[in-house]
């Protein structure tokens, strides 16, 4: 083999490892968003109460912090 095969053949090989990655990636980004969408009426009670808790402790006062 020369080197610009040798080359040739670590650039190949760093495609398909990145490509991998990317789909994994993808997958994953599916998965966690198909979970989102399935529990999203759990999510969004999580976020109202947050946001209470968010309104009950901020100072009316802007001087009281």
């Amino acid at each position: 083999m020369s080197w610009f095969d040798d080359i040739c053949d670590t650039v190949s090989t760093g495609i398909d490892t990145a490509l991998d990655l990317a789909s994994s990636a993808c997958d994953t980004a599916k998965e966690a968003g198909e979970w989102a969408w399935d529990h999203r009426k759990e999510i969004g009670e999580v976020i109202e109460a947050a946001e209470e808790v968010v309104i009950e402790n901020t100072p009316k006062d802007p001087l009281e912090y």
